[in-house]
């Protein structure tokens, strides 16, 4: 086999090319496969997106309920409590927006309900569920990008060890040094490939920043939209209140406190209850 390499510097730039074909396959299918999701939101950005769905693309349902909270408020649809609690205040009244049109009947059915309870309150299952069906399953993180191509980094070391094994290749750039010199080139090359690996976007990152900013603004309009004291009461009910911790009962002391101690030597080597 002609093409397959026997030497110290045949074998170390084979698998640096092999890598680096692992590299530019990854990144050619990252375009190809990302082509009609850059177009989509291209189209997203310059239509505008309502701030209901901007804040569930960029957040969580909670988070979308919450906008939801503003839109409807805005439009003298809700009327919001001091403690964040949500009552219809206009009940023959309903939006076009299907999703909104949802809310609007789980919150006539559920008087006072917050934002944190709607997660998973059953009178908001219809909105939650036209949330999902709106989605556009457009990936709003980066993928495994980063893992995949540390694993190729891994793989291409342990696989020119093998090489030069096999092949009893001697030690590049140092033919004369011990075959053990491998191990030195092979932390050095792995060295090198794992920083390369490092420059993909890592699992989690957000995938489109123009679009991030977009729903970003349009969230802020919402909150902008209604009365401060209504924004307040609002994001202080997106989260579950702690619980009160239980009262202490009057007489009780805490476990290991001094007078334990003394309670347990008071009657120790003084002679007074007959201690010697």
């Amino acid at each position: 086999m002609d093409w397959w390499p026997t030497g110290g510097e045949g074998v170390l730039a084979f698998w640096l090319l092999i890598f680096a074909g692992c590299n530019a396959l990854r990144g050619v299918y990252c375009l190809v496969r990302d082509r009609k999701r850059r177009r989509t939101v291209r189209a997203m950005t310059a239509r505008g997106v309502d701030p209901v769905r901007a804040a569930q693309l960029t957040g969580e349902v909670r988070d979308a309920a919450e906008a939801a909270v503003f839109v409807l408020a805005a439009d003298g649809l809700l009327r919001v409590a001091d403690d964040g609690g949500v009552r219809l205040a206009s009940p023959g009244r309903m939006p076009r927006d299907p999703v909104l049109a949802a809310f609007i009947r789980g919150a006539g059915g559920a008087p006072g309900v917050k934002v944190y309870e709607i997660v998973d309150h059953p009178r908001f299952e219809e909105f939650r569920t036209l949330l999902k069906e709106r989605d556009a399953g457009l990936p709003m993180t980066t993928g495994l990008s980063r893992p995949l191509i540390a694993a190729f980094a891994a793989m291409s070391v342990l696989a020119m060890g093998l090489h030069a094994l096999l092949a009893d290749a001697p030690v590049p750039f140092a033919e004369d040094a011990r075959p053990a010199a491998w191990l030195l080139v092979g932390l050095i090359v792995w060295t090198v490939l794992w920083a390369v690996s490092a420059l993909w976007p890592g699992d989690g990152r957000r995938r489109w920043p123009e679009l991030d900013a977009h729903c970003r603004d349009q969230v802020e309009r919402a909150r902008g939209a209604v009365p401060e004291s209504t924004r307040r009461a609002v994001i202080a009910s997106k989260h579950r209140p702690r619980p009160a911790p239980e009262p202490r009962r009057a007489g009780s002391r805490p476990d290991g406190s001094w007078a334990d101690d003394i309670g347990g030597d008071s009657c120790g080597g003084c002679g007074g209850c007959g201690g010697e």
